[in-house]
This record gives structure tokens, C-alpha cells and sequence, in this order.
């Protein structure tokens, strides 16, 4: 097994085949330095190739795990590239956020190799991923999925979530995280006017969660921001690339999209001010400096509450449901329960 890219989620995602006995062979541009500090442990028993045409070439499935389109391209197509490494039937696992018709135009060159192509973008956040429970979503031909790819990638992404033609899973995803994003935006400003309000924050989180408001963003992104923290394990910087991907299918297919153009507006303000390798909760610093509060300070401030907070998911009817761990929560005690 190769991955090429080992940033948070190809260390993840590496850090989970190695820990089920898995032998990888990882390549990024900057080396072990790319991997987050709390991954080094776990990939200690990985190889190091010195190119990705290394790596390919001792590998029959090979996984990308990069940031942009044209770094998908550049891992392949440039010297010392994943192709030179090839072999005529590996599987190449596609894991990144990309652009779709680049993603087609990569598995044509794959598949001219006489290899084979699976798209498998991960989505669910970084700690889930982790934990080896992210959910895929899957384009890709059942004969090449079915069995070892399947099993492979059940390793970080057991939730499989078959999407029909190689290339839409990558929409889905897309679309995904930029609906997130319409959420983080959205979250600063209920959080700051609910805090000037003077109501209490911990009370204005739970209660969110049971209203129909409620969205994975909230649920795993407020107790950060109520803690003062911004950063979910992924970057203003990428959440700008995926409304822009967003944006250029909207185009493509002639749909406006008025909400998503203001929220990557938002997102490049934010990334002006504060820097592109901040958190992609970003925007929720945007409007408390803009509206002159800080959530985790003062009266009503709930930062304690998520001292040791946590969280992990599960699959409750098709719905994806964040259980927390670690704080005091009103609906697994009390009068909540007796009334259940």
C-alpha cells in the first residue's frame, strides 16, 4: 500500500492500515515533517519513499490524499510521478477533495496503465477519522471495489456510501463541506448575538441541539469556539478551495448560487485577516471581532464545560449522530430522562 500525501488525512488514513498490520509506504513533498505532530507515533513503522513513482512502484494500491486539483495532477503526471511507478493492475484510491473532471481525466491516464480507479472521497471530520469510523463516499465499478479495495478502505471509512458514477461522489463531498461552511458563517453570528443577549452559552448549545436548527457544525464546532479555538483540523484555505470548486459546477450547470458566492466572500476576508492555514471555523472569529465580543469570556461563557469535551458518531437510521463524551449533558440525566 502507498499513500502519497501525509497530511491530516493521509496520516489518518495511514495510521489505520499500519495499526491493522498493514505495510505502507508513504510519499509527501515535505517528508515526515508533513505528518501532524499527533500522528508521528502511529506511523513509526512506515516506509519513506523518496518519490512517488517509488512508492507506486512497490505498491498495488496506491491512495492520494492531496490538497488541491493541480496537486493531484502534479503527483502523477511530473517527474518522478505516481505513473513512472504504475503497474499494470494497481488500484489507485482517490481520497482527496478535488475537482471531479480532473478526477475522470487522472483515472483515464490510470487506466491507460492497465490499472484500475476508485473514487473514494472521506467525510466526517478528522477525529472520526482517527478513530477508523469515517464514512466514503464511492464511485466506482463493483467489480474493482468489492473485496480487498472494500476491505481496505473499511479500515478508516467503514460507512460506505455507494454514489453511482465515478465523479459524483466528488460533488457530493464538495457540496458537503460547503454547507458547512454556510453553517460556520452562520453559527458566529447566532453565537455573538445570543452572547450580547446576555444569555448562557452552555444553555444556548444545548438547546440548539434538540431545536431544528441543529447540524453537525454545531455540534463540533461550538465547543471549540467556546473555548476560543478555531480550528476543527482543516484549514480556512481549504474550505475556500471547495466553495470554489462548488462555484465552478454551479457555473458549469448554470445554477446561481448567491449564499455560496457570499460565504466564500466571507471565507477570503477571513483569510486576509487572519491568515489561509487558520481553522475553518474562522468566520465565527470574523463577527466577534466585528460585533466587539469574545464568546469564551464573561458572563454566560462556557469554556469550562468543554475542558475535556470530546465527541465520536454513530449511524442512527441514515443519519449521521455526534454522541459527546466528556461534559455534563442535560439529555442522558435528570428530569430529560424521566420524561423519556
Amino acid at each position: 500500500m502507498a499513500i502519497i500525501g501525509v497530511g491530516q488525512m493521509g496520516a489518518a488514513v495511514a495510521g489505520n492500515l499500519l495499526r491493522s498490520g498493514v505495510p505502507t509506504t508513504l510519499f509527501d513533498l515535505r517528508g515526515p515533517d508533513s505528518v501532524p505532530e499527533v500522528l508521528r507515533p502511529r506511523l513509526a513503522d512506515a516506509k519513506w519513499a523518496k518519490n512517488a513513482a517509488e512508492a507506486a512502484a512497490a505498491s498495488r494500491v496506491v491512495i492520494t490524499a492531496l490538497p488541491r486539483p493541480e496537486h493531484v495532477s502534479a503527483a502523477f503526471e511530473k517527474p518522478g510521478g505516481i505513473l513512472e511507478g504504475f503497474q499494470a493492475g494497481t488500484t489507485w484510491i482517490e481520497h482527496s477533495t478535488t475537482d471531479f473532471q480532473n478526477t475522470i481525466r487522472v483515472k483515464g491516464l490510470v487506466e491507460e496503465k492497465g490499472g484500475y480507479a476508485v473514487e473514494a472521497p472521506l467525510t466526517g471530520g478528522m477525529q472520526i477519522l482517527r478513530e477508523g469510523k469515517m464514512v466514503t463516499l464511492v464511485g466506482a465499478d463493483p467489480k474493482v471495489f468489492e473485496g480487498t479495495i472494500a476491505d481496505l478502505i473499511s479500515l478508516s471509512a467503514p460507512r460506505i456510501v455507494r454514489c453511482g458514477e465515478f465523479g459524483h461522489a466528488t460533488i457530493i463531498k464538495i457540496f458537503s463541506n460547503i454547507l458547512c461552511a454556510v453553517h460556520d458563517v452562520a453559527m458566529g453570528e447566532t453565537l455573538c448575538v445570543a452572547k450580547k443577549a446576555g444569555l448562557d452559552m452552555k444553555l444556548v448549545f444545548d438547546a440548539m441541539r434538540v431545536s431544528s436548527g441543529n447540524s453537525f457544525c454545531w455540534e463540533t464546532e461550538v465547543p471549540l469556539t467556546l473555548k476560543g479555538e478555531y480550528d476543527p483540523n482543516f484549514t480556512a484555505e481549504m474550505m475556500a478551495k471547495d466553495l470554489s470548486l462548488g462555484l465552478e459546477l454551479g457555473k458549469r450547470y448554470g445554477v446561481p448560487q448567491r449564499i455560496n458566492q457570499h460565504v466564500a466572500d466571507i471565507y477570503q476576508e477571513c483569510i486576509e485577516k487572519y491568515g489561509p492555514m487558520e481553522g475553518s471555523t474562522i468566520p465565527v472569529k470574523l463577527v466577534e471581532d466585528n460585533s466587539g465580543v469574545r464568546l469564551c469570556e464573561g458572563n454566560g461563557s462556557a469554556g469550562d464545560a468543554f475542558k475535556d469535551w470530546s465527541y465520536t458518531t454513530e449511524i442512527n437510521d441514515g443519519s449521521y449522530t455526534v454522541v459527546h463524551q466528556d461534559m455534563k449533558n442535560p439529555y442522558t440525566q435528570g428530569a430529560w430522562v424521566k420524561k423519556q
